[in-house]
């Protein structure tokens, strides 16, 4: 951990004991910024509340855990659903102490289903549990998060609106949607919010790795990421569309290479070629250029580099990315690929320990304030370590 991000905690000895020294410097330099005092009280009790309070984090529950008094709950849920205060400061901070944290991370994101009662919680649509295939109300939120070798740590969130709210001025009205909030797919999202915090000078240079989540969108995030200089390794689907190309950017003739997909590229290879390692997985690195799924792209469309790691056992599938990263060893590729799942792993955790999935009011700002309130707890207990409770 960096000298800043031990400072974060008042006293190292104060931090790591079950006294209120540590989260309260903490909570001082994440929402030090509210105007008003009882602004920074409210925070300091929710954030103490999500922390403290075991099971389903209500705020009557969290309330009943601080031993507040009995008007404590109303003003809680006035303080999350109703005051009108800015959450982005709080999450440049958090990016902050999180970059401190993880010099060497990288931005993920993932999409988050968020179970909901009814239809009138902003956001609302029908999703499908993946693996299940269940369908249920729900709001999705695409959560980015600063992601190092070890950790993983939520950092920004956007809520995926669809027209049926956007386009209903009503609706908008009744949960205050802002005028600026369009519908975007979930990918768009993900850039934005790297795009802001680079503004803020956060992680600027730091790649961008995504899972399969995003696959469907993996032409314009290319497109928008090579466009801004940013590096990444994104993972694609077995077909998605593409042709080889010599280093040097030239398309070989058909005679000479396999056109057509991700997978194909990779088989063909693999017949030429046979494995080194008997019963270990296969890397496989190539030039190529992402097609579209309809005619061919022109020829000057900038080449990229294909990575693939080969499944040795026939029931377990093999993996593809499209990386900027031309010169770094495909292990290095696959390492960086991976740091996904320690995003899906904390995904988890906020959900089912720190009250990601909680949230009881219907506005826009009101979900916006709780998320910003969980990802603090979040990164509070990842620097006071695994034990904190």
């Amino acid at each position: 951990m960096s000298a800043g991000a031990t400072a974060i905690l008042d006293a190292p000895e104060s931090a790591r004991r079950e006294g209120p020294e540590g989260l309260t410097a903490y909570g001082e330099r994440v929402f030090g910024y509210l105007p008003r005092s009882d602004q920074r009280r409210w925070a300091d009790a929710y954030l103490r509340g999500l922390l403290a309070t075991p099971g389903r984090k209500t705020v009557r529950r969290m309330a009943r855990r601080l031993d507040l008094p009995d008007s404590a709950p109303q003003a809680l849920q006035q303080f999350i659903s109703a005051s009108p205060w800015q959450w982005t400061p709080a999450r440049v901070e958090l990016a902050k102490i999180a970059a401190e944290l993880l010099p060497d991370a990288v931005w993920t994101a993932k999409p988050v289903l968020l179970r909901k009662r009814g239809n009138h919680s902003v956001g609302v649509r029908e999703g499908i549990v993946p693996g299940t295939g269940r369908r249920v109300n729900c709001q999705v939120g695409i959560g980015l998060f600063l992601t190092g070798a070890g950790h993983s740590v939520p950092v920004g969130w956007r809520l995926l609106l669809d027209d049926a709210w956007c386009e209903d001025p009503e609706r908008r009205r009744r949960v205050r949607i802002p005028d600026t909030v369009t519908p975007r797919p979930a990918w768009a999202l993900v850039l934005e919010m790297v795009e802001q915090f680079a503004a803020a000078g956060v992680a600027g240079s730091a790649p961008v790795v995504l899972g399969r989540d995003f696959a469907p969108g993996v032409r314009q995030v290319v497109s928008q990421l090579t466009r801004r200089r940013r590096d990444f390794v994104l993972e694609v689907e077995p077909g998605q569309p593409l042709v080889p190309v010599s280093p040097r950017g030239t398309v070989p003739s058909s005679s000479t290479a396999p056109r057509g997909d991700a997978a194909a590229l990779v088989a063909a290879h693999c017949r030429r070629t046979a494995s080194a390692l008997p019963g270990r997985a296969q890397m496989f690195s190539a030039a190529v250029r992402l097609l579209p799924p309809g005619p061919p792209a022109p020829a000057g469309h900038q080449p990229h580099r294909l990575v693939a790691e080969v499944a040795a056992a026939p029931k377990r599938p093999s993996r593809f990315w499209i990386t900027s990263l031309r010169d770094a060893p495909p292990t290095t590729v696959r390492g960086l690929a991976h740091r996904t799942v320690l995003t899906d792993v904390v995904v988890r955790d906020v959900q089912t320990e720190l009250g990601l999935l909680d949230f009881e009011g219907r506005s826009f700002p009101g979900w916006h304030h709780h998320m910003t309130l969980a990802s603090a707890a979040y990164l509070y207990r990842r620097l006071r370590g695994p034990n904190t409770p």
